[in-house]
């Protein structure tokens, strides 16, 4: 039988308290510091693991929601507006089963809003260049919600 995901995190996790740790010597500060952030991410690991999937899924159905947004919003730039309606059409297609193609779907959006970015700052118009920034901070402002929520486990922001 192959343990599962979270059996073989907390090995990992016992390994570097029970093992590593107490052998580590106390002037090995940088190492001592180190181990104890890694075993902290993989506890968290454990926790979000059954929830990344949606996880994201949802990031890249804001991304793709942010390039349709962008794409139908700003005027001109047909090259870069292109590619981002070809990586937001190409994201919505993937198989949700599939994680690993959410995140490689996932950065294409992301790369094909930035190219559109790039060529409106440096080439569109006033009127274009206020709605994107509108649009993107409006966006990033519902996503920074949900990545905050999401890594509360860390305790390093009190929501």
């Amino acid at each position: 039988m192959i343990p599962s995901i979270d059996d073989r995190l907390a090995s990992v996790v016992r390994a570097l308290t029970e093992v590593i740790l107490p052998h580590l010597p106390p002037e090995a500060s940088l190492a001592r510091e180190q181990a104890h952030l890694s075993i902290g991410h993989l506890q968290i690991l454990r926790a979000q693991i059954d929830a990344a999937p949606a996880f994201e899924r949802e990031e890249l159905a804001d991304a793709v929601a942010l390039a349709r947004t962008l794409g139908e919003a700003m005027t001109g730039h047909d090259t870069p507006r292109a590619a981002l309606a070809a990586a937001a059409g190409k994201a919505e297609a993937v198989d949700s089963a599939n994680g690993g193609q959410v995140r490689e779907q996932c950065l294409a959006v992301n790369q094909a809003i930035e190219a559109l970015i790039a060529a409106v700052s440096a080439n569109g118009n006033a009127a274009d260049q206020a709605r994107m920034t509108a649009l993107v901070i409006g966006h990033e402002q519902a996503r920074a919600h949900k990545d905050r929520v999401w890594c509360a486990p860390f305790g390093f922001d009190t929501l």
